[in-house]
């Protein structure tokens, strides 16, 4: 079998992995070497791929066709239609609001820019004119995350900043305890409950805020 007659659908359901285990080990390098190569940029695909469904479904209010489990009457919202439709809600709500961010970003292209350039374009501080403009929107297709930030704020003015990673860790009695008052946090900010990123920044720009005041 060659590498590149196995599809990313192939590759993601589940292969043979004992026969895999077992066969000559040329097949076996030939056939493992194609499941990996077609997983290359699968995470981006994916992403895409709930980008463009929701992004239909949203446009179209599909979603008022299905009925609340819990109230037994149509879904109010596409966000409740969401937390009620997919076990794994936080990947959904992602992609939603970044197709949303990404609005002037026609749906052919949406369906081939990389996830980390997506989300990057999707920032609040980036303006609309810029999600239109066509060197843009192929720079997202193609260009490393650094590559893009440096050619939003070089070529078009934004301001973007790196990110930085915060590492904390605690023992697991500990750990609870941060987790249950981040999602004490979130709620109160109106966020996801499993959103101790955002719930963290809200906490320091609000004890700040009191600070200063």
């Amino acid at each position: 079998m060659k590498p590149d007659a196995i599809s990313p659908v192939l590759a993601l359901q589940s292969p043979d992995w004992e026969k895999l285990g077992c066969c000559e080990p040329e097949d076996a390098a030939i056939a493992l070497k194609g499941i990996l190569t077609s997983l290359e940029g699968a995470e981006d695909r994916i992403f895409s791929l709930r980008m463009c469904a929701l992004r239909i479904v949203s446009e179209r209010e599909l979603w008022k066709l299905d009925e609340d489990p819990d109230y037994g009457v149509p879904f109010k919202s596409m966000h409740r239609w969401i937390q009620a439709t997919f076990p794994r809600t936080r990947y959904a709500l992602e992609a939603n609001t970044t197709q949303l961010a990404l609005g002037p970003v026609p749906l052919e292209d949406l369906a081939q820019v990389k996830r980390c350039n997506a989300v990057l374009l999707a920032d609040k501080g980036v303006s609309d004119t810029c999600r239109r403009d066509p060197t843009v929107i192929e720079a997202m297709k193609t260009a490393t995350e650094s590559e893009f930030r440096e050619k939003l704020n070089k070529d078009h003015g934004q301001h973007l900043e790196r990110p930085e990673m915060l590492k904390l860790t605690y023992p697991a009695g500990d750990m609870r305890q941060v987790k249950a008052y981040l999602q004490w946090v979130a709620r109160k900010a109106e966020l996801e409950p499993d959103d101790y990123q955002g719930a963290l920044l809200y906490l320091a720009i609000s004890e700040l805020q009191e600070q200063e005041a």
